[in-house]
């Protein structure tokens, strides 16, 4: 079983991701915003350190968080945990640098597309859902 990284543990991860600096292969492709997971990027060049997934697709939210009018696809788009996808999401490390990715299974009606996507500091927020029983706010970190 993959080990549960709540927000605060992901604000932390991705805090310390942030002083990575140098060039590294993973950064020859644009992932700031989700994406199809690139030809000449090989999965064994990560260690995967987790998941966000706190409950079965079945039972997770399936609405996405964008206060500001971003899109799924936006790269300035919040990674807010407790919503879609980032609530289906695994957490990556790259083997090399050690800059953090996420990866989810986009599941559509004929296909599986893996998308990827990598941790931004500044854009990890802990976004309450509503269902949780409090108001839906951003939270600056």
């Amino acid at each position: 079983m993959d080990r549960f990284i709540d927000v605060e543990s992901l604000i932390g991860l991705a805090r310390e991701a942030s002083a990575v600096k140098g060039d590294c292969g993973c950064l020859r492709y644009d992932l700031v915003g989700w994406g199809s997971w690139p030809v000449g990027l090989y999965e064994d060049s990560f260690i995967k350190i987790g998941t966000l997934a706190k409950y079965s697709p079945e039972d997770a939210i399936i609405e996405e968080y964008h206060p500001h009018g971003t899109t799924y696809w936006s790269p300035e788009a919040p990674i807010a945990p407790r919503y879609y996808p980032y609530n289906q999401s695994t957490l990556w490390q790259c083997g090399k640098c050690a800059r953090l990715y996420l990866r989810h299974n986009d599941d559509g009606a004929y296909h599986v597309a893996p998308r990827i996507r990598r941790v931004q500091y500044g854009l990890v927020i802990n976004a309450p859902h509503h269902s949780d029983g409090r108001e839906v706010r951003a939270v600056a970190h």
